[in-house]
Order: structure tokens, then sequence, then C-alpha cells
């Protein structure tokens, strides 16, 4: 019988409201929470809506408390450095160990990741940056591997190479995951670039297949170059 992670899922931040509520100024939809769930459900695991915590001490610790009973604990938002990302520091005063903040990637710099055993019980806890393309980048490279590890699932990263469609250029100092649509042609495998507007352009993402990889650096590459990519599981399938 298959082992099923419990994948606790926490957003944060004063401005979310729920996906069907209309937001009102400085407010945005909770996208995160329906996308994570999704996500979690297609790596197998069981997800566990902890709803939204505000950005107050108080209200964040005891979501957090909730969150670590589970085996792995997702937190979308305040993990990156302003005034009101108290998310590192409220895991560390509930005893989760920091194993990283931050990585050279792009989209998903802040990423923050560690764990806390307790009754010999370990969580693993994932803090996502709470632009939806960075949480849905982090989540296919770093969650997703490490639910299958956990639940003694083999992990296929589904990388494949393709040509592009058309040129294109890459102006950054971070390898950078760009949104595309893979299609398969007579003569082999294309990937077509899509207008992606940056970390909050979940809606671009909603019509990829695929994340395509560029490394750090600035170049051009024209059409017919071959390019590394991800499959998102929901176009593979």
């Amino acid at each position: 019988m298959l082992f099923r992670s419990r994948v606790a899922i926490l957003c944060t931040g004063n401005e979310l409201v729920a996906v069907d509520e209309q937001p009102g100024p400085g407010q945005i939809r909770n996208s995160n929470g329906a996308m994570l769930e999704a996500l979690v459900e297609s790596a197998g695991g069981v997800p566990e809506s902890l709803g939204v915590a505000r950005d107050h001490p108080a209200d964040l610790e005891a979501a957090i408390r909730r969150g670590l009973d589970a085996d792995v604990l997702l937190l979308s938002g305040g993990v990156s450095a302003g005034v009101l990302d108290l998310v590192p520091r409220t895991l560390q005063q509930l005893g989760v160990r920091q194993i990283f903040h931050k990585i050279s990637m792009k989209p998903g710099k802040p990423l923050w990741f560690g764990s806390r055993t307790s009754a010999n019980t370990p969580t693993l806890v994932f803090g996502l940056p709470g632009n939806p393309v960075s949480s849905l980048v982090c989540f296919e490279l770093f969650v997703r591997p490490a639910l299958a590890q956990l639940m003694g699932l083999n992990f296929d990263p589904l990388c494949r190479t393709a040509a592009l469609s058309t040129d294109f250029q890459h102006r950054g100092d971070r390898p950078t995951y760009f949104p595309g649509y893979l299609e398969t042609h007579a003569s082999g495998a294309v990937v077509r670039m899509l207008r992606w507007q940056g970390s909050a352009d979940l809606r671009t993402c909603a019509e990829a297949n695929c994340l395509v990889s560029f490394a750090a650096g600035d170049a051009d590459y024209p059409a017919g170059s071959s390019v590394s990519l991800i499959l998102l599981r929901a176009g593979a399938a």
C-alpha cells in the first residue's frame, strides 16, 4: 500500500482574499492555495489546507504550529527581506532548523527550506515565495522530488530537449526557467516561448506545458537552438 505524505499548506499575507472574493484596494486573490493543493495531489500527497495566516507574529505562529504536525509543511509568502516577511524568524522560534535560504535562480530566489524532528518524526518545511510562478517553479524543482522520496517513489524529472521555434534573448545573472509550450512535429520536438510578464504572471503559466531552462548570463539563442526543459505534470499527462 502506497504511503501518501500529509502536506499542510499555509498561505501568508494581509493582502490575501479568497479566490471567489472581489479584491479591494491593495488586495489579491489567494491563487497559491488552490494551485499548491492541486500540485500536491498530482505528486501523490494528501493536501491539508490551513487557510491564510496574517502578517502578525501570534497568528503566524499558531498556524505554523498546526502545520508542523504534517509530514511536510508548505508556506507561501513571507520569506523575502521585507518588514512583514516573518516566516523565517517564526520557524526558528518553533525549533525548525534552517538548511538553506535563497538560491541563485529565477523565479524563486527567496526559497527557504528546513526541518524539525519531534518524537523521532521529521517534518520538512518549504517556505515558498509568494509570487505564484515562483511558487510553482520551486514546487516542481524542490518539493515534488522531495515528496517522491518520502513516499518511496521513483522520481522522473521529465527533462527533455527541444528546438526553439523563434529567436530568443536571455538577459540575467541567474539560471532562469521560462514557461513554454512544447509541440512534437514530424521533424522533432519544438518549443514555443510564451509571452511571460514575470513571476506574478500565473495566467501565462496556465498555458504552459513546460519550463525552459536558460543558464545565467546574457545570450542570444537563434531559432532552432537546442534548449533544455522540464515538462509540467499537467501538460505531460
